[in-house]
């Protein structure tokens, strides 16, 4: 079973691990979306919200029923041949570990035993791959969006994989522990599947005409289980909303980076005004005295629009997660 949320996800996370019963006959899989510097904690609060425990695993681990698995900072978690594998891969929806790449994983490998759950965050990690485990008739479950700190995620899983169930978080809870107990063999054990997770269809030989952010190469349209996204040759894959975000992003860190050579500029011109001291013909000294206001001029207009753009960005979020 994978589980995975963003911003919100903690208190959703705590409160559903609390409802699995002790010795829950299956292996729990967490994505977070966590800062790829410094530790996580969150198999610390984990283990003491449940009768669980948590952690983070080691690469080629086997499964084990009854542990929560947690993604540690900057790696992808999939599920390969019965075990985890940690990966470094491209970021899938500016995310890494993505909620995406361990569903998708967890679809491949399960089949119709798999089951994915998606709590509260924003955007539309967790979507596709929500998609995929609906496609082999896995089970899918969602928040209910009212109860979601954040509903994003919630409502654009909702859109894109017509979840079986969609309700509050004890109840989820609830849902998975009857829909385990249901399940021909013993869930978890080695009688799931072996094969691990497929590779990816090769992208179409036509391009779009749009660029990555990140990368600056080609974007492909890269469908699979139905849903559609966007990937470069680096592997990067985001949907167009995330596109959007990203693009955001590398218009804002270009606007920084100019506002930065426009002060460097205003100073280099101040400079030069200093070493030119008062004797200096006056023509000379105009010109610099004129190049420093008008950097200046420009630099504060660009600040104002970076300002504008980020606060239209704010509001646009926050009518998205209503």
């Amino acid at each position: 079973m994978a589980v995975v949320a963003s911003a919100g996800g903690i208190e959703a996370l705590t409160s559903f691990v609390a409802m699995l019963p002790a010795g829950f006959p299956a292996a729990v899989l967490v994505v977070l979306h966590i800062p790829p510097e410094g530790p996580s904690v969150l198999p610390r609060i984990l283990t003491r919200a449940g009768k669980l425990p948590a952690r983070h695993p080691a690469d080629g681990e086997p499964l084990a029923r009854g542990v929560i698995m947690v993604a540690p900072p900057n790696r992808h978690l999939i599920v390969a041949d019965r075990h985890i594998r940690l990966l470094s891969g491209p970021r899938e929806n500016w995310h890494r570990p993505s909620a995406d790449v361990l569903l998708r994983s967890v679809a491949a490998v399960f089949g119709d035993r798999a089951a994915g759950v998606v709590l509260s965050g924003t955007r539309d990690d967790g979507a596709a791959g929500l998609r995929a485990i609906a496609a082999v008739s896995g089970l899918t479950l969602v928040q209910d969006p009212e109860e979601a700190s954040f509903p994003g995620m919630p409502l654009a899983a909702i859109a894109e994989a017509s979840p079986q169930f969609v309700g509050p978080v004890t109840a989820l809870a609830d849902r998975v522990c009857a829909w385990v107990a249901g399940l021909p063999g013993n869930p978890g054990g080695p009688e799931f599947a072996a094969a691990g997770p497929p590779d990816d269809p090769p992208d179409p030989p036509a391009s779009t005409s749009l660029a990555c952010p990140e990368c600056g190469g080609s974007l492909f349209p890269h469908d699979r289980d139905g849903a559609s996204r966007l990937r470069c040759r680096a592997g990067l894959t985001c949907s167009l909303h995330g596109l959007s975000v990203g693009k955001q992003e590398a218009l804002e860190k270009a606007l920084w980076a100019a506002v930065a050579a426009l002060d460097e500029q205003a100073e280099v011109a101040r400079r030069i005004l200093k070493r030119l001291g008062s004797s200096s013909r006056i023509a000379r000294r105009q010109r610099y005295q004129e190049e420093v206001t008008l950097a200046e001029q420009r630099s504060a207009a660009l600040t104002g629009l970076i300002r504008e753009l980020t606060a239209h960005t704010s509001r646009e979020e926050t009518r998205r997660n209503e």
